[in-house]
Formats: C-alpha cells, sequence, structure tokens
C-alpha cells in the first residue's frame, strides 16, 4: 500500500514536471508540438525495444483480440497528447493540469450514453468538477474557448484510452496466467511506447529535426513521460484504478506549486506570476477538483 501510494504521488508529479517540459519546448525553445510529440516518441521507443525482450511475459502471443485493445489505447492516447500539447502551448500548465480533473465529467456522460446509471456521490463529484472548472476558468483571466475545447477533447480521449488500457492488460493477464501486480502493465507500456516509436519514425521526415539540439530538447519531456507512465501503471496495478485515479489528480496542486516557485523565480514566459489572492482561490479550486474526483471514483465502487 506504502509503495503504492508513493508512486501514485510520484505519477502526479511526473505529469507536472511533463507538462513544464512541454511547454519548455513550445514556448522556450520556440519548436512545434508535432516535433515534441515524434521526437519525444522515437526516443521513448527506443528505450522500450530494447527493454521488450526482458519484460516479455512467458507463453504471450499477441492475437487479433490484443491488437485491436492496443490500436484503441493508442489512438485514442496520440488524440490526448495532441489537444493536451496544444493547450500547454497555449496557456500555463498551472491552468492547463488541474483542468484535466474534468475527465470525471466526461465518463459521467459516456456512462449516461451507455446506460450505466450512477450514484449520488458520482453526481456530487460531478457537480463538484463543475464548479471547480469554472472557478480555474475564471480566475487569473478566462481561458480562449479554444483552449478550453483542447482540454475537453484531452479528458474525452484520455478517458476512451483508459478502457483499453484496462482491456490490454487483461487480455495478457488471462493468456499468461501472470496476475502479479507489475509484470503485464510495466510490459503493456513497453509494448505501446515501443509501438508508438514505430509509428513516430517514419514522421521524422516531415515533423522531425537532424539539429542536435532539437533532440537534446525533447529528451527530458520524454525521459520524464516515460518514467512517469511506468509509475503510473504500476500503480494502477498496485491499488487499483479506483485509487490510483485519485492520486493522479493531485497533478493539479502539484502544477501550481511548481507555477509559483517558477513564477517567483523569474520563469514569467513560462508561467505567469499572479497575486496571492488568485493563487489561493486557485489551490482552492484544485483542491476541490481532487475531492470531486475522489467522490466519483469512490461513489462507482
Amino acid at each position: 500500500m506504502a509503495l503504492g501510494i508513493l508512486l501514485g504521488l510520484l505519477t502526479g508529479l511526473g505529469h507536472s514536471l511533463a507538462y513544464l517540459a512541454s511547454r519548455w519546448f513550445t514556448v522556450d525553445r520556440g519548436r512545434p508540438v508535432s516535433q515534441l510529440l515524434v521526437q519525444g516518441h522515437v526516443l521513448m521507443g527506443a528505450v522500450c525495444w530494447v527493454a521488450l525482450p526482458f519484460l516479455w511475459p512467458v507463453g504471450f502471443a499477441p492475437t487479433a483480440e490484443w491488437w485491436g485493445q492496443l490500436s484503441g489505447l493508442i489512438g485514442f492516447f496520440v488524440l490526448a497528447q495532441v489537444c493536451l500539447l496544444s493547450s500547454l502551448r497555449a496557456t500555463d500548465a498551472s491552468r492547463v493540469a488541474p483542468l484535466l480533473g474534468m475527465k470525471v465529467a466526461v465518463l459521467a456522460l459516456l456512462s449516461v450514453l451507455m446506460g450505466m446509471p450512477l450514484t449520488g456521490t458520482q453526481w456530487t463529484g460531478v457537480a463538484m468538477a463543475v464548479a471547480a472548472a469554472w472557478v480555474l476558468n475564471d480566475v487569473g483571466g478566462r481561458l480562449a474557448w479554444k483552449v478550453t475545447a483542447l482540454v475537453v477533447g484531452a479528458c474525452l480521449a484520455y478517458a476512451l484510452a483508459d478502457t483499453f488500457i484496462k482491456g490490454t492488460i487483461e487480455i495478457a493477464k488471462d493468456m499468461t496466467g501472470d496476475h502479479s501486480r507489475f509484470g503485464i502493465p510495466i510490459f503493456t507500456v513497453a509494448a505501446v511506447y515501443g509501438s508508438l516509436g514505430v509509428i513516430a519514425l517514419p514522421l521524422l521526415g516531415v515533423w522531425g529535426s537532424r539539429k542536435r539540439e532539437a533532440w537534446r530538447d525533447t529528451l527530458p519531456y520524454a525521459a520524464i513521460w516515460l518514467a512517469t507512465m511506468v509509475a503510473l501503471y504500476a500503480t494502477f496495478a498496485s491499488l487499483g484504478t479506483v485509487l490510483g485515479a485519485i492520486l493522479q489528480s493531485t497533478r493539479g496542486l502539484i502544477s501550481i506549486l511548481l507555477g509559483v516557485m517558477l513564477a517567483g523565480m523569474g520563469w514569467h514566459h513560462l508561467e505567469q506570476k499572479h497575486g496571492w489572492a488568485v493563487q489561493a482561490r486557485r489551490l482552492g479550486a484544485a483542491a476541490l477538483m481532487c475531492l470531486a474526483v475522489l467522490l466519483y471514483v469512490w461513489g462507482g465502487r
């Protein structure tokens, strides 16, 4: 339990640092989102291909069903990343990260459309998430509608990708009989990002760069994101998706605190400096978003 909680908190920190790394790449270094996505996934894919032979489960042979789940996971994940990184190029990471808790409202909508009723606790969580999002959107200047649309799009794509993560892992577990906490989940990370690396490789000719500096600037994001994904999948495997999602939502609070630190250090091109009254309201709204996630996922148990 203690290890799982630590991994969950590290996931929240890792997400926050990765968001800052992507904003540094696109804003500070002036490079396009497409270059970060392509080069980042080529780097992560190379690491995963080296690791895959050591992580491959005994008795596992990919089936059409497994490939279908993996393809769905990859497709929605890429869409989510495009939306998220585009929003981070437009505004501070400390404003975007807390809004990702709106995924609970997206999940609620999907559940209703699929005819799955929600509990009263879950509806309370959804209402709190919407209220928190309204405050976060309003404090410090209203976000442009395009940024808001990109964040909502990212939440929707992440929610759909989560369903395929579960399917991909469960198929591999049933096939191999390996129900250990970390074996199959970590293998799944390597399979996902190894596949993404292969997909990204031919795109280097369009969106990649031959300059060493561009690859050097990509490295922080790629390293942080891959390590964060290992921690995330391990958290889900250790604690389950319920508590894992709650711990993951701490990225909003962490991103705001990191934003205060960066603004205080004078990095105003990455994080705008706001008064303590504004920061206090944003922290309160981010905490409310965390509580909303807790109520939603706990109410669905």
